[in-house]
């Protein structure tokens, strides 16, 4: 997951799912850096969001069918 203004693209791939303050918070750094900085679980984050793009990723496979 790279910041739009270090050459991220827009894409679900890319996208933090993250609070408006977190954002703000994260500026363009890179989300694990910036997990680490803000002391919170890396791992956990990096879980979930492999889990919603998922969920994310089957529902626009259905919606083509």
């Amino acid at each position: 997951m790279l910041a739009i203004s270090r050459g991220g693209r827009y894409t679900l791939h890319n996208v933090v799912p993250v609070c408006p303050s977190c954002n703000t918070s994260k500026c363009n750094a890179e989300v694990t850096g910036w997990l680490r900085r803000k002391r919170l679980d890396e791992a956990t984050f990096l879980v979930r969001h492999w889990q919603i793009l998922a969920a994310l990723t089957a529902d626009v496979t259905a919606d083509k069918r």
